[in-house]
């Protein structure tokens, strides 16, 4: 597994503070409850410094968990999820994170204010952040406890929303955050009936080149215009029952490209547009494939001019059989912002002329084989 996160899986260390905090807010609840059933003395002391120590260590790991996606791709949302469906993913996360700190922080508040420094493990005393104080003392543990319901709200949330994404709407949410035993013991769980065992492994297909095509479209002078490549390669590894093992991977020889004008073909392989002599393919590689309502979505990165972006390409799937051989046909459309990936320097940066936005639609004849 790898250490940083991909676009369509957690890695190993985001996986590691997901679940040590996790393990950390059991503790937490399990150590104030004991604490709570206790009369004063030296145990319930005992237990509350140990409740105090273990809230610190939550802080910091929070800390360090933000700054570590600050530098890392977040794993994509699925695209059947509706516009409220995202929002709602977005701001329980973004209020889990905000309650992760603010409940250390007002249970430390409220040890300073009732005139109890906090020490981490006896390690080291933490500053004070406030003055002792009664009513300080008194409004933070109305805080505290207030903010503890809400926290325990919001993670009840969280853990339906992923028991849902798991076993109701079957997509990868819950899984890519699973460390490797765990996707393993729960991954028959969220099988469909009657495919508990062993889903059937991917077909790989291969690519008919002459009865498949790969066309674009581009806004000229106010005016669409269409193109097409010549030459490119598919590789398609797809098993519906068993999306999480479908891989695709296309590569595209530009310089094949064919506009019908070869004086504009020779200026879109030239160094200010796809620079083919330097940049001679491009690449979509997809390790990820997931349902939608309309069909299928490879999601992957696609390489071109030496630019790596996130990108998600829809497309439909049907198999027959032709002269007693398997076979399979993928269509799609999509579009990619040429700009984004540095097609178009100098003069040819103005969208005026050549807009930015570019189609791409393909139609594959792919054949089967094991």
């Amino acid at each position: 597994m790898a250490l940083r996160n991909t676009h369509v899986r957690w890695g190993m260390l985001s996986q590691l503070f997901h679940w040590l905090i996790v393990v950390l807010l059991i503790l937490q609840v399990t150590l104030a409850s004991l604490a709570d059933d206790l009369p004063p003395g030296a145990r319930k002391l005992a237990l509350l410094a140990r409740h105090k120590s273990v809230g610190i260590t939550i802080l910091m790991l929070v800390i360090l968990r933000l700054l570590w996606r600050s530098l890392n791709p977040t794993p994509l949302l699925p695209t059947t999820l509706k516009p409220y469906e995202r929002a709602l993913a977005r701001s329980t996360h973004a209020l889990l994170y905000l309650l992760l700190f603010a409940m250390p922080l007002s249970g430390w508040m409220m040890s300073s204010a009732r005139g109890f420094p906090v020490s981490w493990f006896g390690f080291f005393t933490l500053p004070d952040l406030v003055p002792k104080s009664r009513p300080l003392y008194d409004a933070f543990i109305l805080m505290h406890q207030a903010l503890a319901w809400v926290l325990a709200a919001v993670v009840v949330l969280h853990v339906a929303a992923a028991l849902k994404h798991h076993f109701m709407l079957r997509d990868d949410v819950l899984r890519r955050m699973l460390p490797f035993a765990l996707l393993l013991a729960l991954a028959p769980l969220g099988a469909p009936a009657g495919h508990a065992a062993a889903a059937a492994a991917p077909t790989h297909y291969a690519l008919d080149l002459a009865k498949s095509s790969l066309e674009f479209s581009f806004l000229q002078a106010g005016a669409q215009n269409k193109g097409r490549f010549r030459h490119f390669q598919v590789s398609f590894d797809f098993s519906p029952d068993d999306l999480a093992a479908s891989r695709l991977d296309v590569i595209v020889e530009v310089s094949s490209l064919d506009t019908g004008d070869p004086e504009r073909d020779d200026t879109l392989r030239g160094a200010d547009l796809f620079a083919v002599a330097k940049f001679p393919q491009a690449h979509f590689a997809a390790s990820q494939v997931v349902r939608t309502p309309g069909g299928y979505e490879a999601v992957g990165k696609l390489t071109l001019r030496d630019t790596t972006r996130a990108a998600r390409v829809p497309f439909t799937f049907r198999t027959a059989t032709e002269n007693g051989a398997p076979v399979g046909y993928m269509t799609g459309r999509t579009s990619v912002r040429r700009l984004d990936y540095g097609v178009g320097q100098g003069d040819w940066r103005a969208t005026d002329q050549v807009g930015n936005e570019v189609g791409v639609s393909f139609a594959l004849r792919l054949a089967a084989s094991h």
